[in-house]
């Protein structure tokens, strides 16, 4: 989900690769599908909607809001196979001011910074203590469902990023499952080219999701309850 400058919702019906903009009262203004089987979308600061993809030897799709493609970049690694190749590339899109973005990887630990024109600006890994080994991923066919198998760890939960351009990531480094059922309580904070401002510990309770919004970051857990923070970072 996106909020473009007007306030409308942008949102992603995964299973028909339908992107959909609702109004405030949720009812539907403008709906295209994507090219490519998507996995996730965020409008750019010029309202441009980046789709990121699971298919093909790009990972993004740059569409106008007609539906019209604009243009599509950022190398997908390939490991082999497809299912792999889609489950490993899946991650977090955020925004930055200047018409680029930044992409977090479920797998690999690595971030990208692309700018409006799609070229890759930078990337690093952020820095943790906790060792990421090889992914697996399998899959097998029972009937008409593809069962599909992965093992790996997951180091960014989700990443945020605040008014003073600091990147504010939600590191966990531990199995997918897991990591995605359980959070994480280790927040931490780096300018846009990864340098580390900051580490911090959330004492009480582990979170899935965060953003940040005006001089404040909220941190959702959606598992066991749903709780809803809000805390300011100095």
């Amino acid at each position: 989900m996106s909020v473009d400058g007007s306030g409308a919702i942008w949102i992603l019906a995964s299973l028909s690769s339908k992107v959909i903009k609702l109004d405030n009262n949720c009812r539907v203004q403008r709906s295209f599908t994507s090219q490519r089987p998507a996995l996730g979308l965020q409008l750019n600061s010029a309202d441009e909607v980046i789709v990121l993809t699971s298919t093909g030897s790009t990972l993004f799709d740059l569409y106008d809001q007609n539906g019209t493609l604009i243009r599509s970049f950022g190398r997908r690694i390939s490991y082999g196979d497809p299912i792999s190749d889609g489950e490993l590339s899946n991650g977090h899109l955020v925004a930055d001011r200047t018409g680029g973005f930044y992409f977090s990887f479920n797998y690999p630990p690595l971030v990208q910074h692309y700018g409006r024109d799609g070229k890759l600006l930078g990337e690093f890994k952020p820095q943790s203590n906790v060792y990421v080994g090889s992914a697996d991923v399998s899959s097998q066919r029972q009937g008409n469902i593809l069962a599909v198998h992965s093992n790996y760890q997951i180091l960014v939960l989700d990443m945020t990023l605040d008014e003073r351009g600091r990147l504010i990531f939600l590191m966990s480094g531990k199995p997918k499952y897991q990591a995605m059922t359980e959070g994480s309580q280790t927040l931490l904070v780096t300018t846009g080219r990864g340098t580390v401002l900051r580490k911090l510990i959330i004492e009480d309770v582990a979170f899935h999701r965060l953003v940040a919004g005006h001089a404040a970051l909220y941190l959702l857990r959606n598992r066991d309850g749903l709780r809803l923070d809000k805390y300011e970072l100095p």
